[in-house]
């Protein structure tokens, strides 16, 4: 099947609902964990993150599908303002750090399908530094309007564990991960000729979603 014959909206909407499932049943679990394992969800969630992307955008056939799927997953993340007494930081942040990781992917895509080649550890880094680099942008100007922000006013330290030392370890999971992911036999691109597959595929985006939403507003 040519990338371009490939249906793009189902794609999207179903690893994007299953990432933000991922971001708040998975992520709330690591974030618990990281009270006594400290930075364990930075140098996992990225990757998490990586793998819905990237088969948002094999099966898609198209880099600007992982815009989508983001998207998907932010709209998720931000239906935790619905629950009483919600930090808006707390909940805004992570959304727009979802948004910056599907744009950070979009462009490696784009970039290396532009070169004829598949992205590697170097790619997987410059995706990991440029999306916390625009997140990092956002902190500062939260800073500035004295709006917490800890991240980037904690000290250098903080700073580059998070920028240099996570975007690293970031990079050889992903590496790994697109190296195990190119392996899989091509007839597992997922295609959607029939209506009842529509269908079926339509009812399972669904379903994530509603199960992402629950998860994001009860946990």
């Amino acid at each position: 099947m040519k990338p371009d014959d490939r249906p793009t909206l189902l794609p999207i909407l179903l690893w994007g609902a299953l990432w933000g499932l991922a971001e708040a049943t998975l992520g709330f679990a690591l974030h618990k964990a990281a009270v006594a394992l400290p930075g364990l969800p930075g140098f996992l969630m990225f990757p998490v993150a990586a793998f819905f992307l990237e088969r948002t955008v094999r099966t898609a056939g198209n880099a600007s599908a992982a815009l989508g799927a983001s998207a998907v997953a932010a709209v998720v993340k931000l239906t935790g303002l619905a629950v009483p007494g919600a930090d808006p930081i707390r909940v805004l942040n992570p959304a727009l750090s979802i948004l910056f990781e599907g744009l950070a992917v979009a462009a490696l895509f784009a970039v290396f399908a532009r070169a004829g080649r598949e992205p590697g550890l170097l790619g997987a880094f410059a995706a990991a530094v440029a999306w916390r680099g625009a997140f990092c942008l956002h902190l500062w100007l939260l800073a500035a309007f004295a709006l917490p922000a800890g991240l980037v006013t904690s000290g250098a330290a903080t700073l580059l564990r998070f920028l240099v030392g996570e975007s690293l370890a970031n990079a050889l999971l992903i590496a790994v991960l697109f190296r195990a992911l190119r392996s899989l036999p091509e007839r597992t691109a997922w295609t959607v000729p029939s209506t009842g597959q529509r269908r079926a595929a339509f009812a399972a985006a669904a379903a994530a979603f509603a199960a992402a939403v629950a998860a994001a507003t009860l946990l």
